[in-house]
This record gives C-alpha cells, structure tokens and sequence, in this order.
C-alpha cells in the first residue's frame, strides 16, 4: 500500500488549481492523498466530504459570523489538526503558512515528515496584517520542517536569505496540459452576445486589489475594437461595475461568474489576447509568474504582460506576448492595438505559445515534486 499523505489548505478548495495538481499527481504514483480544507460559508452546497480525481476532501466547520474572528480561527485550526491525527499518515503537506501550524503539531505527535510548501512570500501578501507575528512563526517553524517549496526561483533566493536556510525546491505553477484541439470550448460569443467579428480581450483571476484591472477599463476606449470579458469573482467586482458604467464602456464589456478551474480552458481558448497586468504593490507580484500567465500560453493566447523579472522571463524568452510596465491604461492601450493591428504577429506569437507550452506544463514540472517526495 502506497504511503498516506494529509495536506492542509486556508480555503475551502473549490479553485486551488496548485493543489489540485499536486494531490492528483500523488495519486498517479500510489500514494494515498487527504485534502484538509475549510466549509465556504457562501456556497451551502458544497459537501463536507467528497472524492476528486482519487484522492478524500474534507471541509471543517466554519463559524465565520457566528463568533469571533480570533476564535472562528482557532476553531478551524484545531478541527484541521483532530482530521489530521484521526489517521496514520506518512507525511503531512502544509500549503502556505495559514497551513503550517496544523502540519507542524500533527508531524510531531505522529513522527511524521513535514513538507512546508509556501505558494507566496508569506510576508509580503496583500491585506497582511501582523506581518511581524508572521515573520517570527515563520521563522520558528520553517527550520522544523524537512522541506521547503516555492513557486518561483526569485521566492525561493528570498527566502533562503530572509531566514538563513538551504534554498527552498522551486515547483512552478505550471497547468495541465492541454491540447487545444481536443478541447470541448465553451462558445464565449455567445453565452456573452458578442458580435463574431469582435475579438475577445480576456482577463481571468480574482476581482482584486492591484490587478490592474482598473487601467484594463480606462484603455477600453482607446482600444480600436474589441470586447472585454472578465471572468472571476472577488470583493472589487462592485466597484469594477460602477467603473464601467462610469467610463460608459458597457457595450464593450462583459462579465462571467468565477468557473471551476477544471473548466476554465474551455472559456480561455475564445480569446484572441489575455490580460496578466499585475500592479507592483508586493514582493508577490513582482516575483510572480502567476496561474493565469501559462493558463493564457496553454491555451496558445498571446499575452499581454506585467514587465516583471519572472514574467519577462517567459513572454520575452518564448515571444509569446508583450510586457510592459502595467500601471498605465495608455500601456495596455497601445499593446492592445499592436496586436490588433498586425495579424501576422499575432500568428506568430500564438504559434510560439504552442512551442511554450510544450514546456511550461504541469506534465513535466510535478517530476520534481515526485522528487521531493522520494528524497524525504
């Protein structure tokens, strides 16, 4: 029997497309593979336990509303360490550090292996609060640990000078591969009524802070055709809303409800660019690759991109799109009508996407989680 693995995840996965990826790739090698999550409040529905692609999601109880932030908090964490102790496991995975305590207490009563895999730079997220606190547990806990991932190399050099330890694994966050050929699309043009001559401007991800989706709808008019679609959900999407009618934009604009991230390519593949504009507010996004970069390049749609050190890395490295600096419309305005303007460049960038993707894919990338998993 394969060995038995218990990760910990701060979100009630129904979108972690990362761990998704990487509790199915277990899967595929024989290991026994238990998701730990939270119940989302929002979504009634949503099953305390089910089976995904072969490995066990269980969602503790949330009493957000019902009591005390500090306590609803203490409450999930130690619901997450009873699910984590009910079973023998071999090694327990925590993702992030909202997952790390959970992992650290259960390694230690079960003798266990603790891998920390942190998907940001835990101190430099947006809205944190207490970073200090964060930085000291951080501290304390990532030299208990027996490994350490990150999602990019400029994370890992970080953390590795932030905390005097041996450089972290990078794992990517590279998607499935896809072949576009085979894929079953789902007709944007029509769910969103828009006119077949029009190409589709894409952005997909969270409707949040520092975007740039703000400067995305202050160039929509000095774009030469086209229509936006956002695709997503998040706590700006009002304020979005009232920027398109107060930039008078509607008719070039259309939003589309958060889709499961399983089905998400089938949206992707309408489009004719995507928008990747994040705003230089963290260390986060300046050392971002970001999902929704290679989900673009999957689906062999040219990209238009933050000028950052990892993102240029790639759209520059593989031509596959345009960077430039996102923190002005008449930016994205002026890449948006290069590409609509030179169809042959186009052709060219969506062809080198299709070269790209054969390398930025999650096929490849989970072998060095495989690795990390062996040599532990």
């Amino acid at each position: 029997m394969g060995k038995k693995v218990c990760m910990f995840v701060w979100n009630s996965f129904t979108n972690d497309a990362r761990v998704l990826r990487e509790a199915t790739a277990l899967i595929e090698i024989g290991y026994s593979v238990k998701v730990v999550a939270i119940q989302d409040t929002n979504q009634k529905n949503l099953p305390q336990k089910e089976i995904i692609n072969g490995f066990e999601v269980v969602r503790v109880k949330n009493y957000k509303g019902k009591l005390v932030s500090i306590l609803n908090i203490i409450l999930i964490i130690l619901q997450m360490i009873g699910h984590g102790l009910k079973e023998k496991y071999d090694i327990y995975h925590s993702h992030d550090l909202s997952g790390l305590i959970q992992g650290f207490v259960c390694s230690r009563f079960k003798r266990a292996k603790l891998i920390y895999d942190s998907h940001e730079v835990q101190t430099a997220r947006i809205g944190t609060t207490g970073k200090r606190i964060f930085y000291y547990l951080e501290k304390f806990l990532i030299k208990k640990v027996d490994k350490v991932i990150m999602t990019t190399d400029m994370r890992a050099d970080y953390v590795k000078n932030l905390y005097d330890i041996k450089k972290p694994t990078v794992v990517h966050n590279y998607p499935f591969y896809i072949d576009i050929n085979k894929l079953d699309k789902i007709n944007l043009y029509n769910i969103c009524n828009i006119p077949p001559d029009e190409p589709i401007l894409l952005y997909q991800g969270g409707i949040q802070k520092d975007r740039g989706l703000e400067q995305i709808i202050e160039a929509i008019p000095k774009f030469k055709k086209g229509i936006v679609v956002f695709i997503g959900d998040g706590y700006l999407k009002p304020k979005i809303k009232k920027l398109v009618r107060d930039k008078k934009v509607e008719s070039r604009f259309r939003f589309i409800d958060k889709v499961p991230v399983n089905h998400l390519f089938k949206y992707t593949a309408n489009a004719y660019l995507g928008f990747q504009v994040l705003q230089n507010t963290t260390y986060n996004h300046y050392s971002t690759i970001s999902n929704k970069l290679l989900e673009y390049i999957m689906c062999e749609v040219p990209v238009i991109a933050s000028d950052f050190p990892e993102i240029r890395k790639i759209v520059k490295g593989e031509n596959c799109g345009v960077v430039i600096d996102p923190h002005f419309s008449e930016n994205i305005a002026r890449a948006v009508n290069m590409l609509l303007d030179d169809e042959n460049l186009i052709k060219i960038l969506k062809q080198n996407c299709k070269k790209a993707k054969e390398k930025y894919n999650w096929n490849k990338e989970k072998i060095k989680l495989y690795k990390v998993y062996q040599n532990i």
